[in-house]
This record gives C-alpha cells, structure tokens and sequence, in this order.
C-alpha cells in the first residue's frame, strides 16, 4: 500500500513535469519570435527626390522615428512577421505601408509619398511646378498664354476635386451628360452638345476619358470650347466640337501594388 502511493505519487511528479515542459513547448515560439532590423528610404514618387525629416510609425508599437538629410531612416527591434508603416510629411499625402520582416537579418525599403502641396507656403509650391516644368512645359507655355480654361493640379487639390468630372462641372462652358441606361457620364461643350469633344492624354489621341477618373494623378488639364481656343497643334476636323487635353502625372517611383 505504501509501495503504491509512492508510485502514485512519482507518477504525478512526472506528469506534472510534463505538462509543464509540454507549456513551456507551447509559449516557446512567441517568446523566441525574432526581431528584426527596418532599414527604409522615402522619397518623392515623381521626382525620386529624398524626403527629410519624414516621420515614420510603426504601427502598434511605441517605434516612432524621422528621416534624416537623405530621407533614411533604421527601425531596430521590430518583431519578425508583417508590420505597418505610418508614413507623414506636411505637403505630401499619408503613405501606409505594409512590409514583412523577416526571422533573420532585415529588410530595406523604399518608401514613396504623393505631393499634394497642402498646406505648404505657396513659393514652395511654385518652386516644385518650375522643377517639373520640362516634362509639362507646353501645358505651362499654353497655361501662360490663357486661350482656354486650365486646372493645374494645385487648383484641383485646392478645390478638392474627387474626380475629372467633378472638376469639369465648375468649368465655365462646360456640361456633363449623363446616359441614364449605361449610367456612363461624359463632357460636352454647351455651345456643341450634340456632338463630343476630342480627348488628348499626355499628347496622343484618345476617344474618351472616363469622367469619374482620379484627379490625383492629373498634373493639368486645358479646355478648349471651340474653334476659335483651340491652338493650332490640337486643331482638327473635330475642332468644332472642342478639345480636352490631359496631362498625367509621372510617378516613375510610385510602389507597385
């Protein structure tokens, strides 16, 4: 009998010891889980340039940090596995970023942000537009000479414009019909509305631009009514009719989705 409670009892030391080594088996993992090192760079996504003091949060932590001179930043002790980066600058659009950390090493990114121009001094704004004035300078050269009605993308964030159509409305001379069956919407000239204006996209062509399309990646857009705006490089044999050119911003450096 007291063989047998001995055994009992060296067999519940063992059991309890399993179990408890069986625990320590299961929390082993989390408590191991590595943690990795952020190594990221964050740039303007048209021009490629750096972006100083940008802050950088990583999401559901107490890591907060800026960019420095040349836009770089190190994130250390960042758990293995998939983090969210909050990225803020004044005059850019939020950037939230999803990265995988890996188990060893690290991992080092490019962050691209969107320039929005808000809020900024209006001499920086205008100093970004000269910037950029190669890629869109016959936009600009036209813009100068006022035959016309433009919206440059400084205007259109201004206003708050959700989409090409939206800005159009406000354009003098302008009207947006509506096909209630197709529940397509597309923009006429009021002295021409029985017939569709021609659409040029960054210099070619186009039979139509579908009117609830994005302003932000719209650098301008210039409205001609009739023949008698209409500049002679964008004149045709649908002139009368009038011509809506497009110019869309180059995001070389945007992510890739």
């Amino acid at each position: 009998m007291i063989s047998r409670n001995r055994h009992n009892g060296h067999w519940t030391q063992v059991v309890t010891l399993a179990a408890a080594l069986l625990g320590a088996t299961v929390l082993m993992p989390g408590m191991a889980r590595g943690q990795g090192t952020l190594q990221g760079r964050v740039i303007d996504s048209e021009t490629g340039l750096p972006l100083p003091r940008a802050t950088v949060t990583v999401a559901r932590s107490s890591l907060s940090l800026s960019a420095d001179s040349s836009g770089r930043f190190v994130v250390t002790g960042v758990p293995e596995g998939e983090a969210q980066l909050a990225i803020r600058l004044l005059g850019y659009s939020p950037g939230d970023f999803k990265v995988f950390i890996p188990a060893t090493g690290g991992l080092e990114e490019v962050f691209p942000l969107d320039f929005t121009g808000n809020r900024l001094p209006a001499a920086a704004v205008h100093a970004r537009a000269e910037a950029l004035m190669p890629r869109y300078s016959q936009f600009e050269q036209r813009r100068q000479r006022a035959t016309g009605a433009f919206l440059r993308w400084d205007e259109l964030y201004k206003e708050s414009y959700g989409s090409v159509g939206d800005a159009l409305r406000h354009v003098r001379g302008i009207r947006i019909k509506c096909d209630q069956q197709s529940f397509e919407c597309y923009a006429v000239m009021s002295r021409t509305p029985q017939c569709q204006p021609t659409w040029i996209i960054d210099g070619m062509e186009a039979r139509s631009f579908h009117e609830s399309t994005p302003v932000q990646d719209i650098y301008g857009i210039e409205i001609y009514r009739g023949p008698g705006e209409v500049p002679g490089e964008f004149s045709g044999s649908n002139a009368a009719c009038g011509v809506i050119v497009m110019w869309t911003k180059s995001r070389p450096f945007r992510a890739k989705p």
